[in-house]
């Protein structure tokens, strides 16, 4: 391309005087006039019927100058704010000479003698694309271009060069160039190459290139390197994912991890297929990707398996820490159900005992100790019927054996959850109903199913209550029996020593048939009916209630009596077990009374007004009649003969599925009347306003959210007829401080009976035994706060971020670090109390903090701590500092406790790049969260 020809008529480097405009002059083919207003010109474009030559423009040019423009010609001069627009291409300059003759237009800026810079240097855009240049030459024809100068924006990174060609197809050859993710006119860093091809919409492709750092030039690079940048609605770019490298202190050496490929299937799938290797012998094999339906669905999935050897070097260390194979399951499904019957969710963590122990990059993961899977599916059938199914997996961990290192003792529950229901109607006001008494009555139904499996055979029967002697394969234990192995096993696990548990096997192929025996099934449905309802003496409301419910059962237990024949008084029950269907039912009636009640105490104080009190109590009682008898069959009465002679006969009475849940799997025989009570209180003050402005002379502060009590008494029972009494407070102090209690009260008390170890609770009340009105047998208070400025809690904003990457910023604002925010504190107690038995109970006290703090404002220490009580130990403690460098981020974290050897000391140095959104909101990722890189990010 040679250079453009300067008119004889006038220097290209100089404005002509005395004209401000040119008017009449024509170009061939566009029937273009430029009229001159003021300091402005304008365009009046006519449309030409005659058509151009083929070595001409084809379509209309439009151009406008601040200044003057001259037309000699086929030569069009612009000076000042000129711009010149042809098609989807536009280009602004402070000169810019247009010739018709040969197809192209020059352009370039004006140097400025009082600031001593160029100005009005060209900017270049074809269509969504934009060039910042020095000097730019482009022919319309060919669409080539030749650039001096070149500054353009491609995905979140910016390319710089000297030189630069633009082809025909939008390809760019750049020579002495640079391509980095800062955009700081003189960058933080870059990466030095000097040929570059810029592959329209698709990526970068370099030679040979080395990294620079704040302008030195290190000796790190490659003799190739290709960086892609995808679109926002673009499907993405297939490639390589390049794998990280380290090593590792837990036995498995240096690694290359998490390198693979990324596959862009279209715009709505992304998939990625990754590996991993050691060098004493591991390796792992993994793929997840991410999908999208616009106003369908979206979700992620990740599947991965990890062979793992311990890296031992001797054959007795090889027996004592043997290979073991690791997998993780996770799905996580969203539905958009817009204007939709049917709903469909997962969310899918299914993982080996020991996955996230030895391969999770998240403090949090390999902390825990129990993870929960369900995947539901819902729909509705017209304007009452609705419909749903649950599938669930629960596991829990089990704990960590100090001699290999590795999690046992995991325990999985698998479950499958059917509800069918149907919404209360009212039968006689379908149509809207006229306001009739009868009208609000009102039916409805519900049905439940549930099937569950689990690795923990359950083979002991519980002996409490009975009074009697059991003959059973079973073990036979009593309830303080099990409260007092269960107290010494949560010491030893405490204490680190793992503790074999008798009912659990593997859950593998091997014992599938067990676990599948032990299955258990149950089924429940109720029909409530609720009856119409009206108010006594203006303020009582008043409503009735009749309810029929029931239960199937998959199981059902026989009871026989077997005499001693040595001595008729030490017989014994001998329990059985058979398998089917049997469904049960029963009905009962129900009323209940409630009420609100205010108390105001006027203070008239210099801000405060009043205080008042507001006390809603309520009362129901209902009525079930027995269902022990024979008739029913759900209840069998041992014979009162031999060692039963001496039990009165609701001793001897058994529900025949005793322990197998449900209403007849728990409650006693006989009739039923219980008389419910409750009483809510609440309290608050109102005071003077502070803030004029506001409109409110007065406002409402709460003192006392709630304050309620509550229980039963069930007048038809044979003994302990009144209920464990319920307490519970919660209330907000302070705007910040949030407070929480609840516990319960046993109104009866304990007495030494025989030879018990123990006192065992008695049919009588605690003050009879002057033991106080109430023993209490739970408590559990929680209090926090969190201090941080006002603007702590803002969503986060930005112009230039998609809206999915806004929503996963501020829906985990916890896995960032955010330098706008110079600090926070979070301080939380937990306070727990159980009394097991009158001589055993357990506590649970600890103090939690977590926080950060800036130094100075790019300087950022983060901590998470905590104390146990109870163990005289603190909790799981790290550290981190963190740097802001622009368009760089690092991190350095520590673990100086974590309650495991193998874990503490462990500590973690990142350096690495920032994208320019972060750059833009001023966060940091934290060390538990990064790229997974390929279609979208993600979360590990």
């Amino acid at each position: 391309m040679s250079p453009l020809p300067v008119p004889p008529s006038q220097p290209a480097n100089t404005r002509p005087s005395g004209t401000s405009a040119t008017t009449g002059s024509r170009i061939p083919g566009t029937n273009v006039t430029g009229i001159s207003g003021g300091d402005t010109t304008r365009l009046r474009v006519g449309k030409d019927t005659t058509k151009a030559p083929a070595d001409q423009f084809t379509t209309t040019v439009r151009y406008s100058s601040k200044d003057s423009s001259q037309v000699n010609g086929q030569i069009v001069e612009l000076w000042g704010n000129a711009e010149v627009v042809y098609g989807d291409i536009s280009l602004k300059a402070d000169y810019i000479k247009l010739n018709q003759a040969t197809n192209e237009v020059f352009a370039r800026g004006r140097y400025d003698s009082t600031s001593k810079k160029m100005v009005g240097t060209p900017i270049f855009k074809d269509r969504s694309e934009e060039y910042n240049t020095k000097e730019i030459r482009y022919n319309f024809k060919t669409k080539k271009a030749l650039v001096q100068g070149i500054v353009t924006q491609q995905g979140e990174g910016n390319i710089r060069g000297k030189v630069v060609k633009k082809d025909a197809e939008d390809n760019l050859y750049i020579r002495g160039s640079i391509y980095t993710t800062c955009n700081l006119a003189t960058p933080h860093f870059h990466i030095n190459a000097p040929k570059l091809k810029v592959v329209h919409n698709k990526q970068v492709v370099s030679g040979p290139f080395n990294l620079v750092i704040n302008q030195i030039p290190l000796p790190l690079g490659l003799p190739f390197g290709f960086f892609p940048f995808p679109k926002k609605k673009d499907i993405g770019v297939s490639g390589i994912l390049m794998p990280q490298y380290g090593e590792e202190p837990n036995g498995r050496g240096f690694y290359l991890r998490d390198g693979g490929y990324y596959w862009a299937v279209n715009e709505n799938i992304g998939l990625q297929f990754t590996g991993q290797i050691y060098s004493r012998g591991s390796w792992g094999l993994g793929t997840s990707g991410a999908y999208n339906k616009r106003y369908r669905y979206a979700g992620s999935f990740q599947l991965r398996f990890n062979h793992n050897t311990s890296g031992a070097l001797t054959e007795a260390e090889r027996l004592l820490t043997p290979d073991r194979n690791d997998f993780a399951i996770n799905w996580a499904h969203a539905p958009q159900n817009i204007g939709r019957r049917g709903s469909f969710s997962a969310n899918v963590n299914v993982t080996s005992n020991s996955y996230n122990q030895f391969n999770s990059f998240s403090t949090q993961a390999v902390t825990s100790n129990v993870a929960g899977s369900s995947i539901q599916y819902s729909r509705t059938f017209g304007k009452y019927v609705r419909s749903g199914a649950n599938f669930r997996v629960n596991q829990q961990f089990g704990q960590v054996n100090q001699t290999t290192g590795v999690r046992e003792n995991g325990k999985t529950d698998v479950g499958f959850d059917y509800t069918l229901s149907v919404n209360q109607i009212a039968p006689f006001a379908l149509k809207g109903g006229t306001g009739k008494w009868y009208e609000s009555f009102r039916v409805g139904f519900q049905f439940d199913a549930q099937a569950a499996i689990s690795n923990t055979i359950r083979n002991t029967i519980d002996t409490s209550g009975l009074g009697f002697t059991l003959i059973s394969n079973a073990r036979l234990r009593s309830r303080d029996e099990v409260v007092r192995d269960s107290l010494a096993r949560a010491d030893s696990i405490r204490l680190g020593r793992t503790i074999a548990d008798p009912n659990l096997v593997a859950f593998n192929l091997e014992n599938l048939g067990r676990i599948l025996d032990n299955r258990n099934v149950t089924m429940r449905y109720s029909i409530p009916v609720s009856l119409p309802n009206f108010k006594i003496a203006r303020y009582i409301n008043f409503t009735p209630g009749f309810s029929l419910q029931g239960d199937i059962y998959s199981r059902q237990l026989t009871y026989t009596y077997i005499p001693d024949p040595t001595d008729p008084t030490k017989g014994g029950v001998r329990i059985d077990t058979a398998r089917g269907f049997f469904p049960t039912y029963s009905f009962a009636t129900n009323a209940s009374l409630n009420t609100r009640v205010y108390g105001t105490y006027f203070i008239r104080g210099k801000r405060l007004e009043a205080i008042r009190h507001t006390v809603a109590p309520s009362v129901s009682i209902s009525y079930t009649p027995d269902f022990s008898g024979s008739t029913f069959g759900f209840f069998t009465t041992l014979p009162a003969e031999g060692s039963l002679a001496g039990l009165p006969e609701y001793r001897r009475k058994l529900s025949r599925y005793r322990g197998l849940g449900g209403t007849y799997g728990s409650s006693a025989p006989g009739q039923n009347a219980i008389l419910s009570f409750g009483i809510v209180n609440q309290l608050e003050m109102k005071v003077r306003s502070r803030d004029d402005t506001s409109g409110a002379e007065f406002k409402k502060i709460p003192l006392l959210d709630n304050l309620s009590i509550n229980g039963s008494y069930n007048l038809l029972a044979p003994e302990y007829k009144l209920s464990l009494l319920n307490v519970s407070a919660n209330t907000q102090i302070a705007k910040n401080v949030n407070f929480n209690v609840s516990s319960t009260f046993d109104p009866y008390g304990y007495q030494q009976v025989g030879e018990t170890v123990d006192p065992i609770r008695v049919n009588k009340y605690a003050y009879s035994l002057g033991q106080g009105l109430a023993r209490l047998t739970s408590l559990q208070a929680f209090v926090s706060t969190r201090f941080a400025p006002k603007k702590a809690d803002a969503p986060k904003k930005s112009p230039n971020a998609s809206d999915a990457t806004l929503k996963a910023i501020n829906q985990n604002p916890d896995l960032y670090v955010d330098f706008s925010i110079p600090w926070t504190v979070n301080v939380s107690y937990s306070f727990g109390y159980t009394r097991l038995t009158p001589s055993q109970s357990a506590v649970i006290q600890t103090l939690n903090l977590t926080g950060d703090f800036s130094l100075t404002p790019k300087w950022k220490f983060t901590y998470q701590t905590g104390y146990d009580f109870q163990y005289h130990a603190p909790s799981l403690t790290t550290i981190g500092v963190n740097r802001d460098l622009h368009c760089w981020e690092m991190a350095f974290n520590w673990t100086p406790y974590a309650g495991s050897a193998s874990r503490a000391g462990n500590y973690s140095f990142d350096l690495r790049a920032k994208s320019s959104i972060l750059q833009e909101l001023k966060l940091s990722r934290r060390r538990s969260f990064f790229d997974n890189g390929g279609f979208g990010g993600g979360y590990r």
